[in-house]
């Protein structure tokens, strides 16, 4: 449990870990479709960077998650001003 609240600390840290998973997983698209058109073996480049990309953007959306799954629970006290019993 200790792993997923060190993810859910740093929400910046992991929305920019996902968007860096998200472009290596479209780098992988891309290779893949251009070794469907040009050259076959651009195809296993894009595999891999098809994993990493996914493992990485997992890694990021399961600390954002984390992180608003455990900010709502988290109740604030409506200021002093909007207290109606004052």
């Amino acid at each position: 449990m200790n792993w997923l609240q060190k993810l859910a600390n740093q929400p910046d840290k992991r929305w920019a870990e996902f968007k860096l998973g998200l472009g290596i997983f479209v780098l992988g698209v891309m290779l893949i479709l251009a070794g469907a058109r040009w050259w076959m073996w651009l195809q296993i480049p894009g595999l891999l960077c098809l994993l990493v990309g996914s493992v990485a953007a997992a890694k990021g959306y399961l600390g954002i998650l984390v992180y608003r799954l455990t900010s709502n629970f988290k109740k604030l006290k409506p200021p002093a001003q909007f207290d109606k019993d004052k």
